[in-house]
């Protein structure tokens, strides 16, 4: 993050946000109005966009801490604490409910960046600035609060649309719509920011018109598999090969090694680079659980806890990586060995050779004798010590997330894969020192397993199982049932709650029902928890 965003964030939360925004955490409806009189300046227009950028890393946002849980969903992780610790000991057993303080927080955080997006595009106008710096803020807020909404729809399905401040906040009651037309909602705003943003970021983290185009890319995938619009595969393939195309943005592949590539991409000198699409920025804050006046609690500072006592590893954000995944990962792939902490791998901490992984002597409740450990986001930073502690973004997207999407999109568009498509793959598979697949060789079981292995612990896995759950029903319950399967110890049966009415998609918190006569709980979970 470069000295002018960081002097931004300092800005917001000592005035834009505290003064106009922080009242909202406490009120019956979080998409209450700002300050009559704020929009005056283009410092106090510049200040609402970026209030609106750390809405994507509030402490009650999903991209901070609380996206941990849709990996501890999947076939990757499992759960490392009692299930009564913290707010994610109900999320790998699948035995949460609508009183749980993720779903809540996730659902309000939403809301609450679309409520600063919505200031911004509806009151921006009163500021006393140009029509291009006007267009500019509006349009990169724009494509926020469509991420917002189509982040909402993969998560709850059918939910509100708020595209306007109320004047009512404890009345305020929006109707709930259907994800087609939450999709609809999305796609208009991501267009628009599309043909609105410049080519290039005013600062490191800010979106552009590229930004857009793989976000659409993205929507277009995923909204063909919800909505089964296969006409969409198409044009999402159309989206990511303009960007591809572009040659904007590449892979993080010019050191020695596989391993040393991989790790380059979770590092603060690769910060906002070239794989980096979109990026969630985090400010310092302080004030939770071991992430020491740092507000990237996940998954830079808490995702691999750090050193401790040479061979105690604080787990991954209270969780660890299944036993079956040891046999099932290549050991010829690099992206395993960065990957996975395994037992008695040696740990180097500041210049120290004697430490190493030990799995039988973690410090959580729930590690299983033969589980591993995250490694993944251990590179970030020089100090690895106890506590976690980074400033580094999470990149919501990644350029090797965008060519498996692009690849998918070619494959399902017509039912064969093109050289391009061919290419997109194996660019991924080399930097992770594999060879080439031919096209008979890639199929959509193939893309999904790179996919899987790519984004190891990135919480892709989750929406990759949702969003196929109608044209390939079976791929969530068979994943699960190989993880059973490669378990010695008959304590990896995490998956036996599960059921698709209940769980393909979350509840709404009970707390936003109560508040919203119009939003009806939905039947699988109506009759109780």
């Amino acid at each position: 993050m470069n000295t002018i965003m960081k002097k931004y964030i300092i800005l917001l939360l000592t005035g834009f946000l505290l003064t106009t925004c922080t009242d909202m955490l406490d009120q019956t409806d979080p998409t209450g109005p700002t300050g009559d009189n704020f929009f005056q300046t283009e410092n106090d227009l510049q200040q609402a966009v970026v209030a609106a950028y750390s809405g994507l890393s509030l402490p009650i946002s999903l991209h901070r801490l609380n996206i941990l849980g849709f990996e501890q969903f999947t076939d990757n992780i499992y759960n490392g604490s009692a299930t009564g610790d913290g707010a994610f000991g109900a999320w790998s057993t699948f035995s949460y409910d609508t009183q749980n303080q993720a779903i809540q927080e996730n659902y309000r955080g939403f809301y609450q960046l679309i409520n600063m997006c919505n200031q911004v595009i509806i009151r921006g106008s009163e500021a006393d600035v140009s029509d291009e710096v006007l267009t500019q803020a509006v349009a990169e807020v724009t494509f926020l609060r469509g991420f917002a909404h189509f982040m909402l729809t993969l998560i709850w399905g059918d939910v509100p649309i708020v595209t306007e401040i109320t004047n009512d906040p404890s009345g305020f009651a929006p109707e709930v719509s259907t994800a087609n037309e939450v999709y609809e909602q999305v796609i208009s705003d991501l267009t628009f920011a599309e043909e609105n943003l410049s080519s290039v970021s005013a600062q490191g983290g800010r979106v552009n018109s590229w930004t857009a185009k793989a976000m659409l890319a993205k929507v277009y995938l995923f909204g063909a598999d919800e909505l089964g619009n296969d006409a969409w595969y198409a044009m999402s393939e159309s989206k990511a090969a303009e960007v591809i195309n572009s040659g904007t943005f590449g892979l993080f592949n010019e050191l020695s090694t596989p391993k040393e590539n991989l790790e380059s991409i979770f590092q603060t000198y690769n910060e906002n680079g070239k794989e980096h699409i979109f990026t969630v920025n985090h400010y310092n804050s302080g004030g939770n659980w071991s992430d020491n006046n740092v507000a990237s609690e996940f998954p830079m500072a808490s995702t691999a806890r750090q050193m401790r006592n040479n061979n105690n590893m604080w787990g991954y954000g209270w969780a660890y990586v299944y036993e079956a995944i040891g046999t099932q990962w290549d050991d010829v792939d690099a992206r395993k060995d960065y990957n996975l902490w395994m037992q008695d791998e040696p740990i180097i901490v500041n210049g120290d050779t004697t430490g190493y992984y030990d799995q039988t002597n973690q410090n959580r409740c729930c590690a299983r004798a033969n589980g591993m450990c995250l490694q993944k986001f251990w590179y970030q930073e020089n100090s690895k010590n106890v506590n976690g502690r980074s400033t580094l973004g999470f990149p919501v997207m990644r350029y090797a997330d965008l060519l498996l999407m692009y690849a998918e999109a070619d494959l399902l568009s017509d039912g064969t894969i093109s050289a391009a498509g061919v290419e997109a793959v194996n660019e991924v598979r080399n930097r992770a020192g594999l060879e080439d697949l031919i096209a008979d060789e890639i199929t959509i079981e193939k893309i999904l397993e790179e996919r899987r292995w790519e984004l190891f612990g990135e919480s892709k896995r989750w929406f990759d199982f949702m969003r196929k759950r109608n044209s390939m029903p079976n791929l969530f319950t068979q994943a699960a049932a190989a993880i059973v399967a490669g378990d010695t110890d008959g304590d990896d049966n995490d998956f036996a709650a599960f059921t698709p009415a209940r769980h393909w998609k979350m509840p709404y918190p009970q707390s936003a029902v109560d508040r919203n006569p119009n939003l009806v709980q939905k039947p699988a979970w109506s009759a109780g928890d």
